[in-house]
């Protein structure tokens, strides 16, 4: 195995897919990121599907994530490796990279491992926080806020309000961004039938709940 020193005296395309999968993950991100300002790197993980051409695979560096007051944050850097034409995967280099941020609750001052909420630019930690915790809010009737409701896959959703709070409480936020000063909560599977709530601000007193199925690639 290539030690991980003579692998940071390389320049940082010369580093192979094949040669990052014999490091942990730790020591793949230093080698990799060496030129960025980053954290620790707590996994690597190779995405399947996506929409990548041949001979060219995006690979995820994750951070360790880090408490700040309420939340946890981390940074997920992506590193897109590509192969010469015709050659196999495991020879690719890296020639590009690009980070967004991720937030979840914190438990007691501590980061919790698993899935965490994908933020989009312009969608600062504090207002993703605070919509997060909105959300809750309203699912539990903590918060009184008027519902508005569309479905168009007849799954029940807006049936009545305790349908939608249901829906809210259960299913698991994955993103939020901002459309035209809204901000947008993504909930449930990324790859399956989209459930979103939106907010006009964070105070609102009314939520817009829709559901649909997603448009095909």
């Amino acid at each position: 195995m290539v030690t991980l020193a003579l692998l940071l005296a390389q320049a940082p395309a010369a580093l192979t897919l094949l040669e990052v999968r014999q490091l942990s993950s730790a020591a793949a991100g230093d080698a990799i990121l060496r030129d960025q300002r980053h954290g620790p790197v707590d996994s690597v993980e190779e995405p399947a599907g996506g929409m990548n051409a041949a001979g060219v695979k995006d690979v995820q560096f994750v951070e360790r994530p880090t408490a700040i007051g309420s939340a946890c944050v981390r940074r997920r850097w992506t590193v897109t490796f590509r192969a010469a034409p015709g050659a196999d995967i495991s020879t690719a280099t890296s020639e590009g990279m690009y980070n967004t941020q991720e937030i979840s609750g914190s438990r007691n001052g501590l980061c919790p491992a698993g899935r965490y909420v994908h933020l989009d630019r312009g969608v600062s930690v504090d207002r993703a926080r605070d919509a997060l915790a909105g959300l809750k809010e309203i699912s539990t009737g903590v918060r009184r806020a008027r519902l508005r409701c569309s479905d168009t896959t007849s799954s029940g959703l807006c049936k009545n309000t305790k349908s939608v709070r249901l829906a809210l409480g259960t299913l698991t936020p994955w993103s939020i961004s901002r459309e035209a000063g809204d901000l947008l909560i993504r909930l449930g599977d990324p790859n399956d039938i989209v459930t979103e709530a939106r907010f006009n601000s964070i105070g609102s007193s009314q939520v817009v709940v829709t559901r649909r199925v997603p448009p095909p690639f």
